[in-house]
């Protein structure tokens, strides 16, 4: 294994993407990873601000196709509860979090 060259760094492998069905509504979205940058707004976002607008960005962030805007989230939120808890549980899969730390994102969607 080579020592990394800092001229290299533009040609390392970019975050993760997955496709995510979405059966209920017969559509699917492409998600991508978090990449470092996006790590560290959410937590200024979810220091700062209230759960909702850390969820919003967190979609925002995550769901590449289609892009969304903030009008786009608002409308997702008014749809099923249940397909939008799916979508953050692919993210955080995506994102390596734990299964702990979904529950407490599952239980605080419901709130």
């Amino acid at each position: 294994m080579d020592i990394l060259d800092i001229d290299n760094i533009k040609k390392l492998p970019n975050v993760p993407v997955h496709e995510v069905e979405i059966p209920e509504w017969e559509v699917k979205v492409k998600i991508q990873g978090l990449t470092k940058q996006a790590q560290v707004e959410l937590a200024r976002i979810s220091n700062d601000g209230d759960a909702f607008d850390y969820q919003k960005e967190l979609l925002k962030q995550s769901i590449i196709e289609p892009v969304l805007d903030d009008e786009a989230v608002e409308i997702l939120y008014s749809k099923d509860a249940n397909v939008i808890d799916k979508l953050f549980i692919e993210i955080a899969n995506l994102n390596g979090v734990g299964s702990e730390v979904q529950a407490v994102i599952a239980e605080d969607f419901q709130e």
